[in-house]
């Protein structure tokens, strides 16, 4: 699986190494083995290593020279169709039949194979300069990095994911657009949701009309916990088939990812007749969220943010509001760093992508949340969605 639009994701990704070579000491080469990683690194995905994780699949890049991959050679076919092959080291074997060039210099490797993973990573570090020392994200296992000890007595392997996740946290125009694309996704599948609501719909129906509408953005529907009334208080649940009935509040807590970018949206809906201490309590959690947003721009500690959402939420009425975050950084995963908490200290920057979220959970009776993804602007902060914060109608 490549991007939708791989030349414009290598296009816009052309920068990316350099912001990880930033991190980097001379002689050390940074090893990319998480599929969000790599696929920042060079805009590959494979299907085998997203969604299973398996066929080994990595991106390596040093202080200066190319971005090289290791990759088996069940997946030589796709990634050299794509990316440049002198740049793709392979390890494993695969039958192919018949030879349309694609493979180019890999077409007899891949058919005899016996070169290891370790094996095909020293042999994309012996095109780096001066590769003496290997930082990776965590995701190079024991095993390989014993059979690069054992090669290579002379070599540092120190295991540092945050050099990924630092060169990662500012968004590249790309990455803003599938952010932007994935959140009008979610939010096409709460609108059609709300319109297409009607007594006796369950939870389960309700929940395949929001991803139909999602795959129609050519998103991949993920996050998935909606809940009517009382099931809407149980956090991160499984749809069931509960019906709707007159009076139900129901929340949406819904993600989906497009082109590995995820989304990550709540929203509240009243179906008929509203109870007044719930409507109360919606619009302190609104005012919360706007509050918090608000406090976003370049140099504001994540900690503020938090405290902002709080204090406005029990200025607003929700007297006992409180909780242990009110966001998260969100990209290629959906929890990124920083985390919206009261401690937090982290700075924000122009670029950063957050969720900022205020629900309320009150068990036996609903659940209550609003939720948006945002990048902090040079001035401020920019929802990446349209849809109202306040609550919605169904039916």
């Amino acid at each position: 699986m490549v991007y939708l639009n791989f030349a414009a994701a290598t296009q816009a990704g052309r920068g990316r190494p350099d912001r990880l070579r930033l991190e980097l000491a001379d002689g050390t080469v940074a090893l990319a083995g998480s599929a969000a990683n790599v696929r920042w690194l060079t805009a590959l995905a494979g299907v085998a290593h997203v969604y299973y994780d398996r066929g080994v699949l990595y991106a390596l890049t040093g202080s200066e020279g190319g971005c090289h991959v290791v990759a088996p050679a069940s997946e030589l076919g796709w990634i050299c169709e794509v990316y440049d092959s002198a740049l793709v080291h392979a390890h494993g074997a695969f039958v192919y039949r018949g030879d349309d060039g694609r493979l180019g210099p890999h077409a007899a490797h891949a058919r005899q194979g016996g070169t290891t993973p370790a094996e095909a990573i020293l042999e994309a570090m012996a095109q780096l300069p001066d590769a003496r020392r290997i930082v990776h994200d965590g995701h190079l296992p024991a095993d390989v990095v014993q059979a690069l000890k054992d090669a290579r007595p002379d070599l540092t392997i120190d295991n540092d994911a945050t050099i990924f996740t630092r060169a990662r946290r500012i968004k590249d125009r790309y990455e803003l657009d599938c952010l932007r694309q994935a959140n009008l996704a979610c939010e096409a599948g709460i609108t059609v949701a709300i319109e297409e609501a009607r007594t006796g719909m369950t939870e389960r129906e309700m929940l395949r009309v929001v991803r139909r509408a999602m795959v129609d953005f050519d998103a991949h529907p993920l996050l998935s916990a909606l809940g009517f009334s009382e099931r809407g208080a149980l956090v991160d649940m499984p749809v069931s088939d509960r019906a709707l009935r007159p009076g139900d509040i129901i929340r949406f807590d819904i993600g989906c990812t497009v082109d590995g970018y995820h989304a990550d949206m709540s929203r509240t809906a009243v179906f008929g007749p509203l109870d007044p201490q719930l409507r109360d309590l919606h619009a302190g959690l609104v005012a919360a969220e706007q509050a918090a947003i608000a406090r976003v721009h370049p140099g504001a500690r994540a900690g503020d943010v938090f405290d902002a959402a709080v204090d406005a939420a029990r200025a607003a009425g929700v007297h006992d509001y409180d909780r242990t975050h009110c966001g998260h950084g969100i990209g290629l995963e959906i929890y990124e760093p920083p985390s919206v908490t009261r401690q937090a200290d982290d700075l924000l920057e122009a670029g950063m992508t957050l969720c900022i979220e205020t629900p309320y959970y009150l068990l036996g009776r609903a659940g209550l949340q609003i939720e948006d993804a945002i990048v902090v602007t040079d001035s401020g902060a920019e929802r990446l969605g349209d849809l109202p914060q306040e609550l919605l109608i169904a039916g």
